[in-house]
């Protein structure tokens, strides 16, 4: 029995609370109680009918049922901002429809929709017999059996993590992604690819956490299963991600890999992906013209470290189209009709504003040599730190030229990592190759330091050990089917003998290159850490010895 509750529009009896599992298309009115898990981001789209908007959500009542709800256009402006995730909820008539299961994965075969005569109203007093979720944990292991598309949640420790990348949609936007390896009880791991927001918020914590030399426990609810890389798992806009998650199933893998994970060896059910496909690999200036990047059918993608020695300043912008094309502005030039309005010839429209969108053209240049790019709107404003609007107006406008100059010699030689599409294209009768810049992030010298260094320990493993397949912090040897030896983390530094010319790998282990242990590196041996205080930093000579150097030191820029 469920207990009645008050009624959900006026002069109708009472309805009452039943369970999501009960909901059927030939019921009349009805009434569920349920918690919110998930929300979905606001999406556009464009079909023949004309264009709209939609959101989504997914519920979950006390009884373990659960369903999707979805509000299209005006539903959308009454409920998007009153859905909030935790949130426990009566909500009263709708249209059950039948679940689109390429969309929803529910255990569900109907979804919710709303409509004008749907009521949502919010419990302020929380029902704690509603959970606030519902895991159906499979081992990684089970992972490798189970068909593409499929969708799974997961525990288990994150072993690596790679630097935050840029992925182009066929659409021309432009997504994050970033890469984890991820291993449970198993003792498998798989790929794990976050995409989008995922990348800013979860992504940055374990980014962090994993720096810092720790392997935090990850949950991943609603990971869809792909087979373009070996097995991968990837999220999608219904996925949540739990870093350290106070679950009983987070426990039971913590104190697995206390006891005994952090020393087994792990099988990958993912591949390392060397296919022709887009790859930021890092590279110098002289690599462009010397290995012909750019002349292939695919453009290159490559990263170089590298400083703006000239820019072009006469035309630093180009005015825009400003209409709105689904979610995203036209950008394509207007022309002025000389009467205060603008016209794009692509939308077929005038408008009273246009846009100002960044077109840099600039010289780049790093201790092999120089290289033309250009930089289009979002890159432009990395690097200037302002809108072209703005200083398009800073310029002819206000006509202050010295604040001009001032702005321009701060974004001039700057080192920038720059993240770079390389690509050869026709010029009237001439084959040209094109740089253009994705993006451009000022240069972090800790951080830099350590991708070094991985790229070097990458480099010296290999000669020492060529079918080595240590996990590192950006770059994954493993294969599939291949047995990897798991090491441990050194404060976020590669799993070697960083500061010794001999690593001496040996049967998994890296030995100390000072007392020969293993267990430990040069830079934490307990024979120099316990040295008395006045040799910590600086020798009799000024030298500085790295002798008992803090942990916390260890990896930065020091």
């Amino acid at each position: 029995m469920y207990a009645n509750r008050s009624p959900v529009a006026r002069n109708q009896a009472t309805p009452m609370i039943i369970p999501i599992a009960a909901l059927n298309p030939y019921q009349g009115r009805w009434t569920i109680k349920a918690r919110v898990t998930s929300k979905g981001e606001l999406k556009h789209y464009n079909k023949t009918h004309g264009d709209g908007k939609l959101f989504s959500f997914d519920l979950l009542d006390a009884d373990g049922g659960e369903i999707r709800v979805t509000c299209f256009n005006e539903m959308v402006d009454k409920f998007f901002d009153v859905i909030v995730v935790g949130n426990v909820y009566l909500i009263s008539k709708g249209t059950l429809k039948p679940a689109q299961k390429e969309y929803n994965h529910l255990p569900n075969d109907y979804e919710l929709r709303l409509e004008n005569g749907s009521t949502v109203e919010q419990c302020y007093e929380d029902d704690a017999a509603i959970p606030r979720n519902r895991f159906r944990f499979r081992y990684i292991s089970d992972v490798e059996n189970m068909e593409s598309n499929s969708i799974v949640d997961l525990i288990g420790i994150v072993l690596s993590i790679s630097p935050t990348g840029l992925i182009m949609r066929k659409s021309g936007t432009e997504v994050q992604k970033k890469a984890l390896q991820l291993m449970d009880i198993s003792v498998r791991s798989v790929e794990v690819t976050m995409w989008g927001n995922f990348c800013n918020a979860e992504g940055q914590i374990l980014q962090s956490l994993c720096d810092s030399g720790a392997f935090p426990v990850l949950a991943v609810k609603a990971g869809r299963i792909s087979e373009f890389n070996g097995k991968q798992v990837s999220t999608i806009g219904s996925s949540q991600l739990y870093v350290e998650p106070d679950f009983p199933e987070a426990r039971e893998v913590r104190e697995w890999y206390e006891r005994e994970g952090r020393n087994a060896p792990c099988i990958s059910i993912s591949r390392v992906y060397t296919g022709a496909g887009r790859q930021d690999v890092r590279k110098v200036i002289t690599q462009i013209k010397e290995e012909n990047l750019g002349t292939s059918e695919k453009p290159d993608w490559i990263t170089v470290t590298a400083t703006i020695s000239f820019m072009k300043v006469d035309n630093f912008c180009y005015t825009a189209c400003p209409i709105m094309n689904g979610d995203r502005p036209c950008s394509k030039k207007v022309t002025n009709n000389g009467d205060g309005t603008w016209r794009c010839e692509r939308c077929d429209k005038c408008v009273d504003e246009c846009d100002y969108r960044y077109i840099l053209q600039l010289q780049l240049q790093d201790h092999t040599g120089v290289t033309w790019a250009t930089a289009f709107q979002e890159a432009g404003e990395e690097i200037m730190g302002m809108p072209a609007k703005d200083l398009y107006y800073l310029k002819y406008e206000e006509q202050d030229e010295e604040k001009f100059e001032d702005i321009i010699r701060k974004a001039a030689f700057t080192k920038y990592i720059f993240k770079l599409k390389i690509k050869e294209e026709t010029y009237g009768d001439e084959q040209r190759v094109k740089a253009t810049v994705v993006k451009a992030e000022k240069l972090d010298y800790s951080q830099d330091t350590r991708s070094l260094l991985e790229e070097i320990h990458k480099l010296r493993t290999e000669t020492m050990n060529p079918e080595s397949s240590n996990y590192r912090s950006s770059a994954y040897n493993s294969g599939m089917g291949t047995s990897v030896d798991v090491p441990r983390r050194e404060f976020g530094l590669p799993a070697a003998n960083q500061f010794s010319s001999d690593p001496r790998p040996l049967g998994g282990m890296i030995l100390c290159g000072a007392c020969g242990s293993n267990g430990h590196v040069f830079a934490n041996c307990p024979s120099f850490m316990s040295e008395p205080q006045g040799q910590h930093y600086v020798s009799t000579q000024g030298r500085n010895t790295g002798r008992g150097m803090p942990r916390q030191h260890v990896g930065s820029s020091y």
